[in-house]
């Protein structure tokens, strides 16, 4: 057992030995106005990303996600906060020059946290996009949102009619467009 947890170690310094680290994220404020029934949404969005390239065209990356939405409906006010916690991988299939074309494919697990009650979400998602290195640490991505699958389950609010738990299974394509900067060590 000794020997087995030692060649893991060694295997797993190795692989980290000649590893690159990047970090990368996005801030986001989104401030959205009905002005049919005296509606209004408030969203701040940050979401850091880590991860090392283990190989030349495979990379290994972790993104969190922390979100405060705030809905204003007349006088009142609803508060939302989210956390999600997603790992991926990226393939890098083309380099030209500076330019790098790749997919990425992960999952994500989601924890939403409105005024009352708690609900979760989990996906799967595959993601196209293209990278310009810029200089040796600084590179601009640009990424697709592309296929997602989710699955969310949701407990019935305090009050509101329906069943007593909610599960949602959802599939679709997405053409949002995201863009980043990435800073490798």
């Amino acid at each position: 057992m000794k020997k087995a947890l030692f060649v893991i170690a060694a295997l797993a310094l190795c692989m980290t030995a000649n590893a690159k680290y990047w970090f990368s994220g996005s801030i986001g404020f989104d401030n959205l106005s009905l002005y049919t029934n005296d509606k209004s949404a408030k969203t701040l969005d940050f979401s850091p990303a880590f991860g090392m390239s283990i190989e030349n065209n495979i990379e290994l990356g972790i993104q969190l996600g922390i979100v405060d939405d705030h809905y204003y409906v007349g006088n009142g006010v609803q508060q939302e906060f989210s956390f999600s916690f997603a790992p991926f991988i990226r393939y890098t299939f083309l380099t030209e020059g500076d330019f790098n074309m790749f997919v990425e494919g992960g999952f994500d697990y989601t924890i939403v946290s409105p005024s009352g009650y708690n609900f979760w979400s989990i996906g799967f998602k595959v993601e196209p996009g293209i990278r310009y290195m810029m200089s040796d640490h600084w590179s601009a991505v640009a990424k697709c949102n592309g296929l997602s699958f989710i699955h969310m389950s949701e407990p019935e609010r305090a009050g509101w009619p329906g069943e007593a738990y909610k599960n949602k299974i959802g599939f679709g394509i997405d053409t949002a467009l995201s863009l980043g900067l990435v800073y490798e060590f």
